[in-house]
């Protein structure tokens, strides 16, 4: 199957508010950074990472979405320039480019393994892709995420994930009942079934990264995990010790007042994919809900909180 790619390169500044509108009129969403701004925002960079600079926008942001030969790119593509055009908060509104192209499905799924590589996310958890689990030299307190990402959100190199990956580190028991809402990858899953935890859901709302996530639990020799699609916490009825939500910070803005019935007394909430600017917003939105924020991570622009729903 051919895929339609439309992207849209446009200042960083914009980034929010292109990913509300693109997360209206499609599935999901990629943003690819400059090599100036992703450099800038992770460690020891060009050993984790071997990337080709063509790969990647000059300057700012490309935010790219996919559709199949089923959908009409023409007024997929219609629908952005009227966005753009009526959009009075967007920055260098006149620097806007969108393009159009065809690829393939088999080149999708295939090309980000050249640029994916082992790399240490936390203090004890280590992200290995399948093609290097070979190779990688493991330390006696290593707690070891082997990965295959695919097209779904959450490889670790992320901050949004890594200051999850942090929060579940240092909070997470055996004894913990848990969901990771918007579950992507599986990498949030994984690391608290690492920590001990076994009664684990994990839900998301695309198919695609429910079929990712699944297999990257069975590469991690992981079974009994409740699996499924779910749109956020709307219809859930369990009660559980932590729910995990490393999504955007409008999506959490949404989901606060459910997962706060979700949660346990005494019980636990990991937010992230939250831009500083909303930080404020969020955190209020939480202390008003009945949460007492615990902790706050910042990460290149990226908010983590913890929040603990008291006994």
């Amino acid at each position: 199957m051919n895929w339609h790619k439309i992207s849209i390169h446009t200042s960083v500044d914009n980034e929010e508010v292109f990913t509300e509108f693109l997360t209206e009129i499609s599935n999901g969403i990629s943003v690819d950074y400059s090599m100036d701004i992703m450099k800038s925002g992770v460690e020891d960079f060009d050993n984790k990472f071997r990337l080709n600079p063509d790969d990647y926008p000059d300057s700012d942001i490309r935010l790219t979405v996919y559709y199949d030969e089923s959908v009409s790119v023409d007024e997929k593509i219609s629908q952005i320039e009227s966005f753009v055009r009526e959009t009075t908060n967007l920055s260098d509104k006149e620097d806007v480019k969108i393009t159009q192209t065809v690829v393939q499905e088999t080149d999708w799924e295939n090309e980000w393994k050249k640029y994916f590589h082992s790399f240490r996310v936390s203090d004890t958890f280590v992200i290995v892709p399948s093609w290097e689990l070979d190779d990688h030299e493991i330390k006696l307190d290593d707690r070891l995420i082997k990965l295959d990402p695919g097209m779904a959100f959450g490889t670790g190199d992320h901050p949004t994930t890594s200051m999850c990956l942090k929060y579940i580190e240092k909070i997470v028991k055996p004894e913990h009942k848990i969901i990771d809402v918007g579950t992507g990858s599986g990498i949030l899953t994984i690391g608290a079934h690492l920590m001990g935890a076994r009664d684990l859901t994990a839900t998301d709302i695309d198919e695609l990264s429910l079929k990712v996530a699944k297999e990257n639990l069975e590469l991690n020799d992981i079974d009994g995990v409740d699996v499924h699609s779910a749109d956020l916490l709307k219809n859930e009825t369990s009660k559980y010790d932590i729910v995990i939500a490393n999504i955007l910070a409008h999506v959490i803005e949404m989901m606060i007042t459910d997962a706060y019935d979700c949660i346990n007394p005494g019980g636990y909430f990991i937010s992230s994919g939250i831009i500083v600017e909303k930080r404020d917003d969020i955190l209020a939105q939480l202390k008003e809900t009945g949460f007492t924020v615990l902790e706050i991570l910042e990460d290149n622009g990226w908010v983590s909180i913890l929040a603990k729903k008291e006994a």
